[in-house]
């Protein structure tokens, strides 16, 4: 049998080979029945093997199979239609291209152009945060600064970065509520030290994903990068690839702070998996400068395909028919509650930590102080392939938002996940940490 492990292909195992899928869960080729725990990459939401999707794909292929970006079609001017009624208000038009790579990407073109046509050519640099991960571009990993990085360092573009909001493991030592919010106040610092006249935009997700396992902020933190941006004239990109679409139990994760950024990142749920997808939503007025200075803001090839417009918007219809944003609220607020019952106690867990269906579990050598596990234990991995033996997937991730030795686990279920298979997702999760535990 392969090394359960060996999730994302590595060295010479072999992958896991899954056939079908049906709601929450995954069906493999040895017979076996897996939670998805992780919603795949934290991507599926309305859950596998709905055939009202299927019969959509199928009716828009039989009629229109590909047009060349530049036109439009009924399923395009349908898909914007209703994305107009989830995104903030005056973050209404869209682009579309294959996934959040490329949406990323897209964002970062955008504020560039947007400076060049205003006559500022010099304000091209982004500002990220420390171990963030924005994609798997060369842009994308220069805004970011995760551990995916590693082996492109040498090309990477030289863009400043700053810690990242980190309120769990205070960088300055101090503790919520009532902190100085040091960490949003250091991105002033930043584009001071570089000089506001070299700065396009700053991006960071709203509650940060995979490079540090669902860590939310303080309330006051967005709200302040906001006010930062405004007064040095830098875009604000809040990078929803993850978090978008109702994972944290808001449509959007800047909902939960009435925060609207100048360009919003969106992917993975905008199809929930049905499709290759990706989205930027951009403040009206700001593409209207575009538009009047006649700046060529160049298509990707599958960019608006009508048949992922059409699968898009009857993901989000059915979204929007069966509540599964405020059901993502209410179900993932019994997710966490069940996991800080269970697992708060258990020694190699640190921090719990989410929203909605969007939840993280750090692993700690140290419970008392948090010391992370060594990087050559692997015990992230370990965990997983303990809890796959026992029928249950989530997504690794990073414990410590990159920093050597982190490890975590996210919890992130589709929408429809029920009662039952929370207490089975909670229980294998412990019985996969009791299992790997003493060997550590």
């Amino acid at each position: 049998m392969p090394h359960e492990e060996a999730m994302f292909i590595r060295g010479p195992h072999e992958p896991i080979a899954i056939e079908r899928a049906e709601g929450a869960w995954l069906y493999a080729k040895d017979g076996r029945k897996i939670l998805d725990g992780g919603a795949g990459a934290v991507v599926v939401n309305i859950g596998q093997g709905r055939e009202e999707i299927a019969e959509i794909a199928r009716r828009t292929i039989a009629k229109l199979d590909y047009i060349v970006p530049v036109w439009t079609s009924p399923e395009r001017e349908a898909l914007v239609a209703r994305l107009k009624k989830w995104s903030p208000e005056g973050v209404d038009r869209f682009f579309f291209t294959s996934g959040g790579s490329e949406s990323v990407e897209a964002a970062l073109k955008f504020a560039i152009l947007l400076h060049k046509v205003r006559g500022k050519p010099s304000k091209n640099k982004i500002i990220g945060r420390q171990f963030s991960y924005h994609g798997n571009t060369i842009a994308a990993l220069s805004a970011g600064g995760s551990g995916r990085r590693a082996d492109y360092e040498h090309v990477l573009l030289d863009w400043p970065k700053i810690p990242p909001s980190f309120c769990y493991r205070c960088p300055w030592g101090k503790t919520y509520p009532g902190c100085d919010l040091e960490c949003a106040t250091v991105l002033e610092k930043t584009i001071l030290e570089n000089g506001a006249d070299t700065i396009a935009a700053f991006i960071a997700e709203p509650m940060m994903g995979s490079s540090g396992a669902a860590v939310p902020p303080v309330k006051e933190y967005w709200p302040k990068l906001r006010e930062i941006c405004d007064r040095q004239d830098i875009l604000l990109i809040a990078d929803e690839v993850m978090t978008g679409f109702g994972r944290t139990g808001k449509r959007f994760a800047v909902d939960h702070w009435n925060v609207t950024p100048d360009i919003l990142v969106g992917g993975k749920g905008l199809t929930g998996g049905y499709m290759p997808m990706g989205m930027i939503a951009v403040r009206s007025d700001l593409v209207q400068e575009i538009e009047r200075s006649k700046a060529d803001f160049m298509f990707y090839t599958y960019s608006s395909h009508p048949v992922a417009c059409a699968v898009a918007d009857g993901v989000l219809a059915i979204m929007e028919r069966e509540h599964l944003v405020e059901r993502s609220a209410t179900i993932g607020a019994r997710l966490g509650a069940h996991l800080r019952e269970e697992l708060s106690g258990h020694p190699m867990v640190g921090d719990i930590r989410g929203s909605g269906l969007f939840w993280g579990v750090e692993l700690v050598h140290d419970k008392t102080t948090r010391v992370p596990f060594a990087p050559e234990k692997k015990v992230t991995n370990r965990v997983l392939g303990a809890a796959l033996r026992r029928g249950l997937f989530f997504y690794p991730s990073s414990g410590m938002a990159g920093k050597a030795g982190g490890d975590a686990m996210m919890l992130t279920p589709p929408f429809v996940i029920g009662d039952g298979e929370i207490e089975f997702m909670v229980r294998t999760a412990r019985d996969a940490l009791d299992e790997i535990g003493p060997s550590l």
